[in-house]
């Protein structure tokens, strides 16, 4: 009994202060390099809204391919479905958000490009 509980605590320090070394030694160089100003900007957006646009660039850039590769294949699944009505509905349904989607990620780019109009046009 005892030796399982001196096992249990020692195993449980060490995996403590392994954590606390891994978090300390993680931490200090930040903090060393922020504060020295040697610490640049990894994401060369300067504001918010350069930030939320070269997101949605790179989810564009990536939705994209991936959008016309599903509408691909729910066109392979429409005729390979042969008049099945369970594949069929699986290819309608694989249409349709597919359609969704690619709504979705093109209105995210709309949306984004009205706001920022229209908040450009207030505070000029």
């Amino acid at each position: 009994m005892k030796k399982n509980f001196i096992h249990n605590s020692i195993k449980s320090f060490f995996s403590k202060e392994v954590i606390s070394i891994i978090i300390v030694s993680a931490v200090v160089p930040c903090i060393s390099l922020a504060d020295s100003g040697a610490l640049d900007n990894p994401l060369k957006a300067k504001t918010f809204g350069e930030l939320i646009n070269s997101i949605l660039d790179l989810i564009l850039s990536l939705g994209t391919p991936i959008i016309i590769f599903f509408f691909i294949y729910a066109g392979f699944e429409f005729v390979t479905s042969r008049g099945d009505p369970k594949k069929l509905d699986t290819a309608k349904s694989m249409f349709w958000w597919t359609v969704i989607g690619a709504f979705i990620i093109v209105g995210a780019r709309v949306i984004l490009s009205i706001l920022s109009n229209t908040i450009g046009g207030i505070t000029n």
